[in-house]
Order: C-alpha cells, then structure tokens, then sequence
C-alpha cells in the first residue's frame, strides 16, 4: 500500500500527464504590467463578490493571459478587455465551483463610469469569442492543485501552508511568472515559505526533489522564488535596515519596514482567521491572501487598530 508522500507524488505525474503546460508569451505589447496588474486585480475582485474559490481566479487570470498572448500576436478581438476578463471568470466557474454566476449579475461587475450597462447578449458574444481564442482547450492545472501534492510530499506545516498558499494567490499578479509552469510555481511558493520560516532542514531534504517533480533545474526553481520575494517585498515594503524616524511622527506607509514574520503573525498567532476568498464579511476580523494590500498591521497590532 502507498504511504501518503507516495501516492502524493503518483498524483502529480498523472496531473502533470493529464495537463500539457505550454509557456503564455508576454503580453506587454498588448498590456504594460502595472495595466495587466490591474486587470487581475479586478478579476481576483469578481471572484471574491461571488465567493468562488482561489483556484477559479487563478485559472481565470491563465484565460485571460492567453488571449491578451494572441491578440499581441495579432489575432483580432473586438471584445474590451474588461469584458474579456469577466468572462474568463465565467468560463473558469464552469470548470472550478458548483454553481455558476448569472451572466446578468456577471456583466454589472467592473462596469466603467458613465459606460451603459452589458447586455446578455453582448456578454454571451464575447464568451464565444473568447471560447475560441482559447481554441476550446479550457482545462487546466492551477499551482493551486500542485501545491496540495507537495504538501504531502514535503510534510508542510501549518504555518509553511499558510505561507505557501499566500505566494500562490499573491503570483497572479506578477508578469514574470508567466515564464513558469503551475507545478513549478508551487515549488517555488513552498521554498519562499521555507526560507521565511528559516526551514533549512526541508529546503535542504526536499528542494532537488521538487526539481525532479518539475522536470526543471534548481537555478530555475530559485529563479522563481527570487521573483516571487521581489514581488513580496515590493507589495509590502519591506526592507532589511529599519528607517529610523521620531516616536512623536506620523506613521508614514513608506517609510515604514516590515518583515515577513511581521505581516504573517497574525495568521500564526491566529489573532485573526484566514478569511476564505469572496467572503462578504466584516474586513477588520478577516485577511485574505487572495488580495494583496499595501500594508498590513506589524506583529502585536490587530487588523482592528490598523485602520483598514
């Protein structure tokens, strides 16, 4: 019989088997990354007001990066980007949750001011369009669905899942991983949560073997977690060298540094419960890793006192 690791490692070989990753080219003649930032922005936003699941907003974002990679190339789309985006969240539903949104609710979402409101049909013509810039090929692997395996393999804890999870979400909104496949995304997630939580003893027994399970060489695999912390610390802030200002000043957000430890105590301390993403609730008792916000509280703050 299996032991869990093992049978964790026979599902990744079939689910890298069952889903052929092809690298998305970048998009930057269509979208600057800050724009393509902010599209992902307001499709992880849709997700979130219908109450769908991380993974839908991931392999929505996938979508849309696909067809902003053909149009780039020259295929022609006469559908708005804003449109394209909420339907990739509806086609990615489809696949991904139970119930699916009504393309009536859907078409209110992300509406520009003063622009009149979409029609059924105007929604349900650029879901075709869309269907066949994808040419139909729709199923995919998020890192989501690698990330689960590792864990198993890899004996992650509590506070490494939490980490691992967060990098996960907070890679859709980074250009350059479009250069990196799910699994490979995932692995890279875990190290980062590793190396923030000082686990030498599992970066050092587990990291060659990730880079077996992805097929890859350790420099890429490194490659992605140096991107993923860049992308961290410029969301976030954060340096190593404490800037220094009187104890009488205003807090100022960009002078203020915070550490990794620092923005993740209130999960570890559980000071305040993961929110799941999409949930309408109050913000001040929930945080979720879905979104990336500029600042959160440092350690011994509550999400309460911090103003957000």
């Amino acid at each position: 019989m299996l032991s869990q690791a093992d049978a964790a490692r026979v599902a990744v070989v079939r689910l890298k088997a069952a889903h052929t990753w092809r690298a998305v080219p970048r998009t930057a003649r269509l979208l600057s990354p800050k724009d393509r930032e902010d599209r992902v922005e307001k499709i992880c936003e849709v997700t979130e007001d219908f109450c769908l699941q991380p993974q839908t907003a991931g392999l929505a974002v996938s979508m849309f990066d696909r067809v902003c990679a053909k149009a780039a190339l020259g295929a022609e789309i006469n559908v708005p980007l804003d449109v394209v985006g909420l339907v990739c969240v509806l086609v990615a539903t489809k696949f991904q949750e139970v119930r699916v949104p009504a393309i009536e609710e859907l078409a209110k979402m992300d509406l520009p001011k003063g622009r009149a409101p979409r029609s059924r049909i105007l929604m349900k013509e650029a879901e075709m369009t869309v269907l066949c810039l994808l040419d139909w090929d729709l199923h995919e692997a998020a890192p989501h669905q690698y990330l689960e395996h590792l864990f198993q393999i890899t004996g992650a804890s509590k506070s490494c899942v939490k980490r691992a999870e967060f990098f996960v979400d907070m890679s859709f909104y980074e250009a350059r991983m479009l250069d990196f496949s799910p699994i490979a995304i995932a692995a890279g997630s875990l190290m980062l949560a590793w190396q923030q939580l000082g686990d030498i003893e599992s970066e050092n027994k587990h990291t060659a073997q990730l880079a077996c399970l992805c097929e890859v060489d350790l420099k890429t695999l490194f490659l992605c977690r140096h991107i993923l912390m860049d992308h961290f610390e410029s969301v976030f802030k954060t340096c190593e060298v404490t800037v220094r200002v009187p104890a009488s000043a205003p807090m100022d957000d960009s002078l203020r540094s915070e550490s990794p430890d620092s923005i993740f105590a209130p999960l570890d301390a559980m000071s305040v419960v993961p929110r799941p993403p999409g949930s309408k609730v109050d913000p001040d008792k929930f945080f979720s890793p879905l979104r990336c916000p500029p600042s959160l509280p440092l350690a011994g703050q509550s999400l309460a006192g911090s103003g957000r």
